[in-house]
């Protein structure tokens, strides 16, 4: 028996879950949420560019809800509008709707986040009797479930890195670009990032369940943010991007245990990877060539050890990987208790169920 499925979101992540629900023998599209009343009324898969699936995409939540899906793939725009995504989700959890969710990051390690949109979350799960996974990449599976595994191989650690490298020349999102990485800007313009605002809020609870795999406790936070010039102008995704402004980030949220700098969540961003300086740490290479997006678990101690996941085309596979961690959990969260699963602290899955 199929699993009865209602999507919402049909933009750079979204469409590859559509995708994914589409070509599924054990899942069934029975109805899709656009968030644009234009779109309402056409066929869903015309909507990602594939052939009629013969579900029209509705504007109507209510008449979605009473549908009874036994789960809800949402992927709208939880940067836009936390509060309007925790709400919008909640309403399918008090209907008894399963969701899973790359939209919501505060929601991935909920035993470590401290975000307040987390009692509404649960409470919804309570009232219904429904259950909850968030995911993506990072936050997600790269310096989630993929690097609290890696732990399993150590005799001793003594410091662990969570490593993100990502060309964002080709990513085509000013807000995020401009607004959250500085690039374009002047090289000491305050963002959301340099200010450590971001940092805390976004990624703080991956931090504190990697630190909990080991029987860690965070003392302190620290963060750090260093830029680097444009070594000429780029014309990119975001539009122009002149010499001399932003076109490199390194910045690190750095979780204190012991005294010591043991857990480091970082990302290393950039316009064009020569303008990378040197000392930096150094992006991996896929299979001969500096992969575009990726990440590097750096464990350090008895035996040391790094962990990379490379991606043969960093937008592409990096949204694709975003998308099937939630899918593939479809069976996994179907079956539990209710409430909000941490990723870090079940068994892993794949598209099998």
């Amino acid at each position: 028996m199929a699993y009865r499925v209602v999507h919402w979101g049909t933009g750079a992540t979204g469409r590859h879950a559509l995708a994914a629900v589409l070509d599924r023998d054990d899942l069934e599209l029975v109805g899709h949420y656009v968030w644009n009343a234009d779109k309402a009324g056409r066929d869903s898969g015309e909507l990602i560019g594939r052939a009629p699936a013969g579900v029209l995409a509705s504007h109507d939540l209510d008449a979605l809800i009473a549908l009874k899906p036994d789960v809800v793939t949402y992927f709208g725009n939880g940067v836009r509008d936390n509060v309007q995504t925790t709400a919008e989700i909640a309403r399918f959890l008090k209907a008894g709707i399963n969701v899973v969710t790359s939209s919501l990051a505060s929601a991935i390690h909920p035993h470590a986040s401290g975000d307040a949109n987390l009692a509404t979350l649960q409470a919804a799960c309570n009232e219904g009797a429904s259950t909850l996974l968030a995911s993506g990449v990072d936050p997600g599976f790269a310096t989630g479930m993929l690097s609290v595994a890696s732990f399993s191989a150590a005799h001793k650690i003594d410091r662990v890195r969570l490593q993100e490298f990502a060309n964002y020349g080709t990513y085509p999102d000013e807000q995020t670009g401009r607004g959250i990485w500085g690039f374009g800007l002047p090289l000491d313009a305050e963002t959301l990032v340099s200010s450590g605002v971001m940092l805390r809020s976004t990624w703080s609870g991956t931090v504190e369940a990697n630190a909990h795999a080991l029987g860690w406790t965070i003392e302190d936070w620290k963060t750090t943010c260093v830029t680097a010039p444009a070594r000429q102008d780029y014309d990119t995704a975001i539009g122009r991007i002149d010499k001399g402004t932003t076109s490199a980030v390194w910045f690190q949220l750095i979780g204190v245990v012991g005294g010591a700098d043991r857990m480091v969540l970082e990302h290393i961003n950039w316009i064009d990877a020569g303008d990378i300086p040197e000392g930096w740490p150094v992006p991996p290479y896929y299979r001969g060539e500096m992969a575009e997006t990726s990440y590097r678990i750096c464990v350090e101690g008895q035996p040391a050890y790094d962990i990379e996941l490379q991606m043969a085309d960093g937008d592409k596979d990096g949204l694709g990987i975003t998308a099937m961690h939630c899918i593939n959990a479809i069976p996994m969260v179907v079956a539990a208790e209710p409430g909000i699963i941490d990723q870090c602290r079940i068994v892993p899955y794949g598209p099998g169920g």
